[in-house]
C-alpha cells in the first residue's frame, strides 16, 4: 500500500504544480486591466496613479518575475487581496470552500444512498417490474435539468408542505438545526440529479460482475444470491461507481452556480462567477487554484479508495 500511496502523492504534486502554472498564465491572458478596475474613473485622468499602483502590485515586472513572486506568496499562504472588497482572498476562500464542500458532500451522499440500492434492484430484477421501475427512476433523475428539480422541490417541500426553507444560508454555529434544514433542499437537488448516473453505473457494473467465476463459485458453495452479491459482487462493482462519484465531486466545485443561486447558498461557485463579472483577478486566480487543488485531492482520495476496494489497482504497472 505504501508504494501505491507514494506513486499517487507524487502524481498529485506534479499535477498541482502544472495547474499552478496554467492558472497563472490563464489569468494573464484575460482581457482588461485590473488597475483600471481598481481606480475606476481615476485611471483615465491620472496616468501617474496607474503607474504607481501597477508598481505596487508588481504588474510592471516581467511575467517570469511575477510568477516567482506569486509562488513565493503562495508558499506563505498569501493569495493576494480582492480588487473589489480589499479583503485577503485567502480569508474569502476559507469562508466559501467549506460551504461548497458541505453542499457537494451532502448531495453526493444522497446520490449514493439512493442510486446504489436502485442499481442493485435493477441488476437483480432485470426484466421484472421492480427492475423496470428502478430503471425508470434512474432515467428520470438524470434527465431532469437541475434547476427544474430544485424548483419542484421548493414548490413541494417549502411552498406546499412548509417543511423546509426555500432558500438562505445560516451558519452552523449560529443555528445548527436551521443550518441543516437549509442544506436539505440544495443537497437533494444534487442527489436526485446524480442518482440516476450512480444507479445506471451500479447496474451495469454489477450485472457484469455477477457473471464472474468467483461469484458463481460463491453461489456453488451455498451462499444465497443476495449474500453473494453483497459479499463478493457489490464491492468489486463499486470501483467504477467510486470513480464517477469522485469525478462528479470535482466538477461540482465550480459547477453549482445554478444551485447556489437558486437556494442563495454562498459557496465557491458563486464567488468565482461574481469575481469573473467584476474582473477581480486575484479572486479568480485564487478560486481556480482552490478548485484545482481540491479536485486533485479528491482524485487522490478516490484512487486510494479504489485501491482499498480492489487490491489489483495497487499493483505497479508492468
Amino acid at each position: 500500500m505504501l508504494p501505491f500511496l507514494a506513486r499517487r502523492l507524487t502524481s498529485a504534486f506534479i499535477t498541482l504544480a502544472l495547474a499552478t502554472g496554467v492558472v497563472f498564465i490563464a489569468i494573464h491572458l484575460l482581457p482588461g486591466d485590473p488597475v483600471a478596475i481598481m481606480l475606476g474613473e481615476q485611471a483615465g485622468s491620472d496616468p501617474l496613479a496607474v503607474s504607481k499602483v501597477r508598481a505596487q502590485l508588481g504588474l510592471d515586472q516581467p511575467l517570469g518575475a511575477q510568477f516567482a513572486r506569486w509562488i513565493g506568496a503562495l508558499a506563505h499562504g498569501d493569495l493576494g487581496v480582492s480588487l473589489r472588497t480589499g479583503e485577503p482572498v485567502a480569508d474569502e476562500l476559507a469562508r466559501r470552500i467549506p460551504r461548497s464542500l458541505e453542499l457537494i458532500g451532502a448531495g453526493l451522499l444522497a446520490a449514493v444512498a439512493l442510486g446504489v440500492p436502485l442499481g442493485v434492484v435493477a441488476a437483480r430484477a432485470r426484466g421484472r417490474l421492480a427492475g423496470m421501475a428502478a430503471g425508470m427512476l434512474a432515467v428520470a433523475g438524470f434527465s431532469a435539468p437541475v434547476f427544474v428539480l430544485g424548483i419542484l422541490l421548493v414548490l413541494v417541500f417549502s411552498l406546499g408542505l412548509g417543511w423546509l426553507p426555500s432558500s438562505g444560508f445560516v451558519a452552523f454555529a449560529d443555528d445548527p438545526l436551521q443550518h441543516c434544514l437549509s442544506l436539505i433542499l440544495p443537497a437533494m437537488t444534487i442527489g436526485l440529479n446524480f442518482m440516476g448516473v450512480v444507479a445506471r453505473m451500479t447496474r451495469a457494473s454489477l450485472t457484469d460482475v455477477m457473471g464472474k467465476d468467483y461469484v458463481k463459485l460463491a453461489r456453488a458453495k451455498g451462499l444465497t444470491r443476495g449474500r453473494a452479491i453483497l459479499r463478493h459482487a457489490l464491492p468489486n462493482a463499486l470501483v467504477p461507481v467510486i470513480a464517477i462519484v469522485g469525478i462528479r465531486a470535482g466538477n461540482l466545485l465550480g459547477g453549482t452556480v445554478i444551485i447556489e443561486a437558486l437556494f442563495d447558498w454562498p459557496g465557491l461557485s458563486s464567488l468565482l462567477v461574481s469575481a469573473a463579472f467584476a474582473r477581480d483577478y486575484p479572486v479568480i486566480q485564487g478560486s481556480l487554484l482552490a478548485i484545482f487543488a481540491i479536485f486533485i485531492l479528491i482524485s487522490l482520495a478516490i484512487d486510494l479508495a479504489q485501491g482499498m476496494v480492489d487490491p489489483r489497482i495497487r499493483r505497479p504497472p508492468a
